[in-house]
């Protein structure tokens, strides 16, 4: 059996776990291609005006696999199903929505994961479930869930003690933390080039996405506090890698997909909180060209990096 991932959403969230838990199992795992012009132009022809732009770029990838599928075996697409957390933590309605959407929208088959712990459907009982609904038995799913798991947090644990360790030891150029979710960073057309572009002016990135469980249970400060009660878990995630960076960086960029309702209020909340350290606001949307986000994020970085040699005692070109 051959099931589809698309490279969008939920995937970047949970960069391991699918893709493992599949391979356990027995599946192959076959993925979308990377997002490029002809899938963001297939997922806006498939979605509604007010959509943001990556659940746009998700029903490209759907229409990818779906194209590809008629070339090659996929037998299924798999779009995870994620609704609810534990502590009255939800996430944004395309991630529970998207299922149906999709279904609605193409005609294909689709298997899902229904992530619902508010409803009694923890990840567990719906890594057993997406297992039963393949066929394959409890026991069997139980391990491949657990192996997958593991393997899931070894990542997260590594990626972030890479960064650390980059923090220690680091040149003058300024260390400009990324703040955004990881489906629109990572992405490869709209998100990685912005990414490419800095590193290439001489910033060194890092990334505040960090998965709640793994980071220092600290609440001194005030951003800090909105993450612990905020209601958008993946917002959270996001929110919680600022207060492990924030003395070490020179600048933040937030990062978002047009008109993301979450983002709208956690930037704003966010900006206001943290004052002491400049920041900018980068909204992604379909339109063709970043001539004028290059622009404003090499203003950023010149600003960060004048302002950082100043503050190293180096002496600035008048």
């Amino acid at each position: 059996m051959r099931i589809g991932i698309p490279k969008a959403m939920a995937t970047y969230e949970y960069p391991i776990l699918f893709e493992c838990f599949f391979k356990e199992l027995g599946i192959d795992v076959v993925y979308s291609n990377d997002t490029n012009k002809k899938i963001m132009n297939d997922g806006i022809k498939y979605s509604v005006d007010e959509a943001c732009l990556a659940s746009k770029i998700c029903l490209g990838h759907v229409k990818n696999l779906i194209d590809r599928g008629k070339r090659e075996k996929i037998d299924a697409i798999f779009i995870p199903r994620i609704c609810s957390f534990r502590k009255n933590e939800t996430v944004c309605v395309k991630f529970y929505a998207m299922y149906d959407i999709c279904k609605t929208v193409f005609d294909y088959k689709f298997v899902t994961l229904n992530l619902d712990e508010k409803r009694g459907k923890n990840e567990l009982i719906a890594f057993l479930n997406l297992g039963h609904s393949l066929g394959v038995g409890y026991s069997k799913a139980y391990n491949a869930y657990k192996i997958a798991k593991k393997k899931q947090t070894e990542y997260y644990k590594l990626s972030i003690l890479e960064n650390y360790q980059r923090l220690q030891d680091l040149s003058y150029s300024p260390n400009i933390l990324i703040v955004s979710h990881p489906y629109v960073i990572n992405d490869k057309y709209i998100g990685v080039p912005l990414v490419n572009y800095l590193e290439g002016l001489g910033a060194n990135i890092f990334y505040s996405n960090i998965n709640e469980s793994l980071i220092n249970k600290k609440k001194s400060s005030s951003y800090k506090n909105y993450s612990s009660t905020l209601y958008w878990k993946f917002s959270k995630n996001v929110l919680n890698g600022i207060s492990d960076y924030i003395e070490k960086i020179d600048g933040i960029i937030y990062i978002s997909s047009f008109p993301c309702g979450p983002d709208s209020l956690v930037t704003e909340l966010t900006m206001r909180s943290i004052k002491d350290i400049p920041s900018i606001n980068i909204l992604l949307d379909e339109q063709d060209g970043n001539a004028g986000i290059y622009t404003r994020l090499e203003s950023f970085f010149d600003i960060l990096d004048e302002r950082k040699k100043l503050q190293k005692g180096i002496l600035v070109n008048e």
